[in-house]
């Protein structure tokens, strides 16, 4: 059974998870973070030790590393034989090597600090070496969620690229959509009743079938229309890529 957790990191996703954990009576022993600012304040709310030194970390029933994907081997080389995951989605469990007990706890959601996140229906992906460790990671994480699943790299990562299309690359076309309006002084907000439109479709039926739109119809005099309206090239290239996916997808 996991009792005490270390958390290395101090950003996002380990502030997210090290909060809800304290809430859910874990103890946090320590937060280790090369930012000393962000590293004390997120000790200061888990009622945790900060360390800067990797080598004052003292042993727990869980180490978990929460930094970007280039440093997980790097930090994964300075730490004893503790039981340890990570949070990627993109990285393989065959990162920890030698170490005995390891794994991958992956909440799938995009974690932003200006944003609470209700994680109790996060699918949170776990990978263990061993059952012992999948059994209590699995336990550990039904304290904060109630979707867990238990899921190999390399499903895993495919996850992880679709999550990415989905959401951050939709993301950068409401960034590319509110530019358009800007140069017009319209208001982004004009748009909300069809984003919430289409992603309340999108959650209760396939969207295959809901794709509409002139590139569907093969409505090419739209389509060009569309094109001349567009000032930025980048833009326009990435409405005539969509727009070519978008047909050949519905071509027959």
């Amino acid at each position: 059974m996991i009792k005490d957790i270390t958390f290395i990191g101090s950003g996002n996703i380990a502030s997210e998870l090290a909060v809800k954990l304290h809430k859910s009576k874990i103890r946090i022993k320590q937060i280790y973070s090369r930012n000393k600012i962000t590293g004390q304040k997120l000790a200061d709310l888990v009622k945790s030790v900060f360390v800067q030194n990797i080598r004052e970390i003292i042993n727990v029933d869980l180490i978990i590393i929460c930094v970007n994907d280039d440093n997980i081997k790097k930090v994964v080389a300075q730490l004893g034989d503790i039981p340890i995951v990570h949070t990627s989605g993109i990285t393989g469990i065959n990162i920890f090597k030698n170490k005995r007990k390891h794994g991958v706890i992956y909440p799938l959601q995009s974690i932003n600090n200006n944003i609470t996140v209700d994680f109790n229906d996060i699918p949170i992906c776990i990978e263990a070496n061993c059952k012992n460790l999948e059994k209590d990671i699995t336990t550990l994480m039904s304290r904060i969620s109630s979707n867990i699943i238990v899921m190999d790299s390399k499903k895993r990562k495919k996850l992880h690229l679709a999550a990415v299309i989905a959401s951050n690359f939709s993301n950068y076309c409401y960034i590319i959509a509110k530019s358009i309006l800007e140069e017009e002084k319209l208001d982004f907000n004009l748009l909300h009743p069809l984003i919430q439109h289409t992603a309340q479709k999108n959650l209760n039926s396939d969207p295959v079938s809901n794709q509409t739109g002139p590139a569907k119809r093969k409505d090419q005099k739209t389509i060009k229309e569309h094109l001349n309206l567009l000032s930025n090239k980048n833009h326009k290239k990435i409405y005539k890529l969509l727009s070519k996916s978008i047909m050949k997808q519905y071509e027959k």
